[in-house]
């Protein structure tokens, strides 16, 4: 389906709000959402989730969509499936379940989005449990196991090498997550910087020594890092 028929399809989907103008839509943007999902093809969650958290997020723009702001659906399309960074920072603490714990964890966020959109607020333990079947204990155990108290790394130029910032810190996950899509000198000045990979725990000058460079080019790739890990949080 080219971009006028997608265009048309949607236009069809909010006259009549037809579902099988949704799937239609959902289907011919999937090549599109699945260029997204796999930028996470390092992270532990599984990719059901992903690709469910992935298809909420594109039925979201479908409803905020106005093609009157001038950008293309497409456009506004990749700007909601940028939430997709902080979904799988938030979750990928269930990665190492099984593949059909990964399945029931897609369908409660499913769900959860779902009831959310319609009641305008979140939904209680008894809701998810009407609307899940499940039994109220098994939704409160999902929310538990979901939660995650991210401490998140404040974006100052040099964030990465402060040097309370550090793999005890709460904030591994986003360093774990910066680790994923960094380049080679980028990787490695993490894992000198945080003893990780069997790499030993090294100073910036060290690791300057290290990788041939200057202290200055070191702090430099090191900026690139932390606005990779701010970027992280949204």
């Amino acid at each position: 389906m080219d971009k006028a028929l997608e265009l048309d399809t949607w236009k069809k989907w909010k006259k009549t709000n037809d579902s099988a103008h949704l799937t239609s839509l959902l289907k011919s943007m999937d090549p599109f959402l699945q260029s997204y999902v796999n930028k996470f093809t390092g992270s532990p969650l599984p990719r059901p989730a992903i690709e469910s958290q992935a298809r909420v997020l594109a039925v979201k723009a479908f409803h905020t969509y106005n093609p009157k702001m001038g950008a293309a659906l497409n456009t506004h399309l990749g700007h909601e499936l940028k939430h997709l960074t902080r979904y799988v920072l938030e979750y990928q603490n269930v990665g190492k379940i099984p593949e059909n714990r990964g399945i029931a964890i897609s369908k409660f966020q499913n769900i959860k989005s779902n009831l959310s959109e319609e009641l305008g607020r979140e939904p209680n333990v008894i809701e998810l449990s009407d609307k899940l079947q499940w039994s109220p204990a098994e939704v409160e155990r999902m929310q538990t196991e979901l939660r995650q108290d991210l401490n998140i790394v404040q974006g100052k130029e040099e964030a990465f090498f402060d040097v309370g910032f550090n793999l005890s810190d709460r904030s591994r996950d986003l360093v774990e997550f910066a680790y994923y899509g960094a380049d080679p000198e980028e990787k490695k000045v993490i894992e000198y910087w945080f003893g990780m990979g069997g790499s030993p725990k090294l100073g910036v000058n060290e690791i300057a020594a290290r990788m041939n460079k200057t202290p200055a080019q070191i702090r430099d790739i090191s900026k690139s890092i932390a606005l990779k890990i701010s970027e992280a949080k949204y």
